[in-house]
């Protein structure tokens, strides 16, 4: 079937062809998906600052540093769980101070302003911990205000 014509360099006309329905699902398919990264690059560069006193938190722990560490948490954390606690805690899961890397698969801030981190923890053994943090905004600046370690 021919759409329209088209004039052709010497002045004959040629038919124009469609493009076929595989095509254009092909090129639907494409864009879509390219819609769909577009969408998950976004929200991983909206929610990349929740996840930054984490990964300072971290780090301070692989160096030693639980002090350091500590002074990622929030006011409200630090008013219920006192530095003493907080070292106890650290020490009952050596994962956290043992960790080499981490997979952060959920990230989201709720209508409340809070912050919410799910994923996994590898120590340098290769041990697999899955891990949660809730942060709080204060002074413009994320803190940790729990850490949830295991599935439960």
């Amino acid at each position: 079937m021919v759409a329209s014509t088209q004039v052709a360099p010497d002045g004959s006309t040629l038919p124009k062809r469609k493009m076929s329905l595989w095509k254009k699902i092909g090129i639907g398919v494409l864009a879509f998906l390219g819609f769909i990264a577009a969408i998950f690059t976004l929200v991983l560069w909206l929610t990349s600052d929740v996840v930054a006193p984490v990964e300072r938190q971290l780090a301070f722990l692989r160096q030693g540093d639980l002090k350091g560490a500590y002074g990622e948490t929030a006011l409200a954390f630090r008013d219920s769980v006192p530095f003493e606690k907080f070292e106890a805690f650290v020490k009952q899961h050596p994962s956290l101070s043992r960790n080499k890397s981490h997979s952060f698969t959920e990230r989201s801030i709720d209508a409340k302003g809070t912050g919410t981190i799910k994923g996994t923890l590898t120590d340098d053994r290769g041990a697999v911990l899955p891990v949660e943090y809730r942060l709080v905004k204060e002074n413009d600046v994320w803190r940790i205000l729990s850490i949830r370690i295991g599935d439960g």
